[in-house]
């Protein structure tokens, strides 16, 4: 009879990757957003959807528009080193 551990050792084993929900997303690009630009970026900063990679947010003014888009590669860097993955592949202003 074989031990349990050598056949787990032998045995691959599959993990399904999970799809990252709405909610760790907002919060998330809450914690980058707020750290980067603090409670005045938090508060002109907000996801408005995230879907496929794309985050699409809404922007207090034109002049975060401006900040966000100048920034976008650092915050998609950014949330993409805290999810783990290369989950984020776009933002998108509304």
């Amino acid at each position: 009879m074989k031990a349990i551990g050598g056949f787990l050792k032998n045995r691959r084993i599959i993990q399904k990757k999970k799809e990252l929900d709405k909610e760790s997303v907002f919060y998330i690009l809450k914690s980058v957003v707020r750290f980067k630009f603090g409670e005045v970026g938090e508060l002109n900063v907000k996801l408005d959807y995230y879907k496929d990679g794309i985050l699409y947010l809404k922007v207090g003014n034109s002049n975060w528009a401006n900040e966000i888009w100048l920034n976008k590669g650092m915050l998609i860097d950014a949330m993409n080193r805290k999810i783990g993955d290369d989950e984020i592949k776009e933002i998108k202003i509304k």
